[in-house]
């Protein structure tokens, strides 16, 4: 779907699993490094919101602080001290979801504060048709437009590298995740 990134007033980049040393894992920092790239590319001014909670029993740092740290040495390495203060400056951190739908509810309080109407959503291309029906179902009664934006590469990636047990993991969590969903939507019952 194409998109005025131009026009865009925030990107919501949607967390992933940590590695053990509270660091992004590869996934989290695909999807930073692709919002950074769209927010250079829009003029670096637009809100960047990071959601993700602790997503490893024993780790203090959320997967949002995790990636703004990530973002924040990526921008002092490619541009300087002056794009990094740029970039914390437009930094917000959502640290409390622990889910994609806890994400859509906890930043949709955040878009809303902030006043914003035009929103980018953030994921890698196997995740992103789920979380952005996901939002588009909560951000649905406010004024609020919602682009997905997939970070792109990374199954071609997995798979030209023949990380095929890493993409069948990726495809199952999401299939289940797509069953969650579909079992839980209320039954119309028959008169």
């Amino acid at each position: 779907m194409p998109t005025e990134r131009d026009s865009l007033d925030c990107l919501i980049v949607l967390g992933a699993r940590l590695n053990q040393e509270g660091r992004p894992g590869r996934i989290a920092r695909l999807r930073m490094e692709h919002a950074l790239k769209l927010w250079r590319e829009g003029g670096a001014t637009m809100i960047l919101i990071l959601s993700g909670g602790c997503s490893r029993e024993g780790l203090a740092v959320s997967e949002a602080r995790a990636m703004a740290d990530h973002a924040l040495g990526q921008a002092a390495a490619h541009g300087g001290p002056e794009l990094r203060e740029r970039l914390e400056n437009c930094l917000v951190l959502e640290e409390a979801s622990r889910t994609t739908w806890e994400s859509a509810c906890h930043t949709l309080a955040l878009v809303r504060d902030l006043n914003l109407s035009t929103v980018g959503l953030v994921s890698d291309s196997l995740h992103l048709h789920r979380a952005h029906y996901l939002f588009r179902r909560h951000f649905r009664p406010h004024p609020i437009r919602l682009h997905p934006l997939p970070v792109p590469g990374i199954i071609r990636h997995y798979w030209q590298n023949r990380r095929y047990l890493w993409l069948s993991r990726m495809a199952l969590r999401e299939t289940g995740a797509w069953l969650k969903i579909l079992t839980r939507r209320p039954h119309r019952r028959k008169k």
